[in-house]
C-alpha cells in the first residue's frame, strides 16, 4: 500500500484529501494541532477503508523539531509516496495593525513549516527513487488583494520556493504538484472577519479530487480548481 503525509489534516482541504487518499487505499500520517479531531478522523478512516492511519499533534505556527515527524514516520511506515503541504492560515488587515507575532505565526504556518518538513523528506524520496510533493498554495500568489499583504507574501514565496525546488529535483524521480485554490468553504475563511463575501467558494472535496487526480498522473503539474483560477494566473501579468 502507498503512504501519504498530510499537514493541516484536521479540517478543510487537508481532511478532504485524507478521505480521498484513503479511498485509494493510502496509509496516512496526519499532522495538525487538534488531537481530538485527528483521533476521530484516523479512527474513521482505519475502520471504513481498512488502512493504517496515524497522527502527530504539532502546532506548525511556530518552530518545532520537524525531524520528529520524519522519525515517527520511519518507525511506523516503510516508504513515503506523497507529502501534502496543506497547512495554512489567513490574515486580513491593514499594515499598521500587523504585529510581529502575526508575522511570525503566518510565516511559520504557511511557509517555513512547508520548507522544513519538505527538507526532512526529500532525502528519503531521493534514496527510494520516487515521491510526490503536493503544495496547496492559493490564487492570491498570482493576484494579491488589498489588506491581504501578509498572506499574499507567504503564498508568493511558497510558489517561488517549490517552483525552484522542482528545477533542483528535475533529474530525480520526485515530482512537485502546486495547487491553486480560490476562496474555499473551510474554517480558514469562516474564522476571518471579512467586510465582504466572496461571490463563489470552492468546495474542499472538489479540491481534494483534483489533487488526487494529479497525484495519479505522477507528473510535475500546476493545478487550478476552475477555469476562473486558470484565467486569473494568465491575466495576472497585466495587473
Amino acid at each position: 500500500m502507498k503512504t501519504a503525509i498530510i499537514t493541516g489534516a484536521s479540517s478543510g482541504i487537508g481532511k478532504a484529501i485524507a478521505y480521498e487518499l484513503a479511498k485509494e487505499k493510502y496509509n496516512l500520517l496526519l499532522i495538525a494541532r487538534r488531537e481530538n479531531l485527528l483521533s476521530e478522523i484516523c479512527n474513521e478512516l482505519s475502520k471504513n477503508y481498512k488502512i493504517k492511519a496515524h497522527y502527530v499533534v504539532m502546532d506548525l505556527s511556530k518552530n518545532n523539531d520537524f525531524s520528529f515527524i520524519k522519525n515517527y514516520f520511519l518507525e511506523n511506515f516503510d516508504s513515503i509516496d506523497v507529502l501534502v503541504n496543506n497547512v495554512g492560515i489567513g490574515y486580513y488587515g491593514e499594515i499598521e495593525k500587523i504585529s510581529v507575532e502575526d508575522i511570525e505565526k503566518i510565516f511559520w504556518t504557511n511557509l517555513f513549516s512547508h520548507i522544513l518538513i519538505t527538507k526532512e523528506f526529500v532525502p528519503i524520496m531521493k534514496e527510494q527513487g520516487y515521491g510526490i510533493i503536493v503544495n496547496i498554495i492559493s490564487l492570491i500568489a498570482f493576484y494579491p488583494l488589498k489588506k491581504w499583504s501578509l498572506y499574499s507574501a507567504t503564498k508568493s514565496a511558497q510558489m517561488g520556493f517549490f517552483k525552484s525546488l522542482r528545477k533542483e529535483l528535475f533529474r530525480s524521480k520526485i515530482k512537485i504538484i502546486n495547487v491553486y485554490p480560490g476562496a474555499t468553504e473551510t474554517e480558514f475563511f469562516k474564522n476571518l472577519e471579512l467586510p465582504y463575501k466572496f461571490p463563489k467558494l470552492d468546495n474542499p472535496e472538489k479540491v481534494a479530487k483534483k489533487v488526487v487526480k494529479a497525484i495519479k498522473k505522477n507528473k510535475n503539474k500546476e493545478v487550478f480548481i476552475s477555469l476562473w483560477g486558470w484565467l486569473v494566473q494568465k491575466l495576472s501579468v497585466w495587473f
